[in-house]
């Protein structure tokens, strides 16, 4: 083969190379614009949900949930039923933890409490009590602990307040709380300061308290490999900042894994008054898909539950099966940077005079006054 006719080879080779990249590119900007527009389309109209202290917009139809609700110690269980099946639900609970033992031993109840909350009706179990000792050097401590339950309902819904390890005293804690909730709908903005649940609100003035605890879940109809999540935790804050915490993964990863990791976005970010930092970046799976994950991260303020430790999260390329390997993104890069950047920057603290959610009417909810607690002894003695 002649030196012209190696050298028309290479040409060719090149020429073929550059119009494959050249393809790439072009098919890159078509996907790009049509996944931007759909993300324009989907963000046109939004809605407003109320997370802990904060609110949030969110596209239209997205689907979304409230988990991990906390307060004062206290997880947060809600259901809706009929009072029939309230009071059903409560005798069977109340049956089942007779069933353990008596005088509270082997778990069994030591007493049941009726809240006696207008407009409402209530019920708590005092049960599961627990003795023990320490030592501290020659004198003991005794200590006794119990698991408390209070349920109230209101306006067709039922709110439970759990704790375990706790003292009697606690019940009375739950009740004081539950007199400060007020029911809303789903997608209602309540008009008073407090902390939003699902389905409802613990209205200011609270008892003193600085635990809080929400986490907000998002997902997209059609994108079952996209999902965002906002968490909230009030009473305490992290050593290191988002920005160091990654530095230090990415110090201790290996080459390989770094040559995958391409950082779209990282610096310090403030939305809304809230100063925090973001990290954006996207990754090349071993499987040779593409998926992003983006961060933003607020350090909050130890016992202040008006600035907790918040964290947003979105990850694309998720395998909606438990436990798949990677898929790759059902958004372009550029749709991905414009969904978060639309979502995130309508992270707000909620104010007692925050206007309503966008085509929604706030329903004010009903407001349950302190509860006076009659102590019944006991024998011998979810969300839709």
């Amino acid at each position: 083969m002649t030196w012209i006719r190696k050298r028309g080879w290479r040409g060719l080779v090149v020429l073929l190379a550059a119009l494959a990249c050249a393809g790439t590119w072009a098919a890159g900007q078509v996907r790009s614009k049509r996944d931007r527009t759909e993300v324009a389309k989907m963000t046109e109209k939004m809605r407003t949900i109320c997370v802990g202290r904060y609110l949030v917009d969110v596209p239209e139809h997205a689907q979304v949930s409230l988990f991990g609700e906390m307060i004062a110690g206290f997880t947060i269980d809600t259901v809706e039923e009929t009072e029939a099946a309230f009071h059903a639900r409560m005798a069977a609970r109340q049956a089942e933890i007779n069933a353990r033992g008596a005088d509270g031993s082997g778990g069994g109840l030591v007493a049941a409490l009726d809240l006696n909350v207008p407009g409402a009706v209530g019920r708590s179990f005092i049960y599961g009590r627990s003795r023990g000792y320490l030592m501290a050097g020659d004198r003991r401590i005794d200590m006794e602990s119990v698991s408390v339950e209070a349920h109230a309902r209101i306006g067709g819904v039922t709110f439970t307040l759990a704790a375990k390890g706790t003292e009697e005293a606690s019940a009375r804690e739950a009740a004081a709380l539950l007199a400060r909730l007020r029911v809303r709908g789903e997608d209602d903005i309540p008009p008073a300061a407090g902390f939003c649940v699902w389905r409802g609100v613990f209205v200011e003035p609270l008892p003193e308290h600085t635990n809080e605890h929400i986490v907000f879940h998002l997902g997209l109809p059609g994108h079952p490999d996209v999902g965002l999540a906002l968490s909230s935790i009030a009473g305490g804050d992290s050593d290191e900042g988002l920005l160091a915490r990654v530095a230090a993964t990415h110090a201790e990863s290996s080459p390989d894994v770094l040559l995958r990791v391409t950082k779209l976005r990282a610096g310090k970010r403030s939305i809304h008054g809230i100063d925090g930092e973001e990290v954006l970046e996207r990754v090349r799976e071993l499987n040779f898909t593409t998926g992003y994950g983006f961060m933003w991260e607020a350090a909050g303020v130890p016992d202040d539950p008006l600035r907790p430790s918040l964290l947003l999260n979105m990850e694309t390329g998720t395998n909606p099966s438990p436990g798949g390997e990677p898929v790759e993104s059902s958004l372009h890069q550029d749709a991905v940077l414009a969904l978060w950047d639309r979502i995130s920057s309508s992270i707000r603290l909620r104010k007692p005079d925050s206007p309503p959610a966008r085509d929604a009417t706030p329903q004010a909810g009903r407001e349950m006054r302190h509860a006076a607690e009659t102590i019944d002894p006991g024998p011998g003695a979810h969300r839709p």
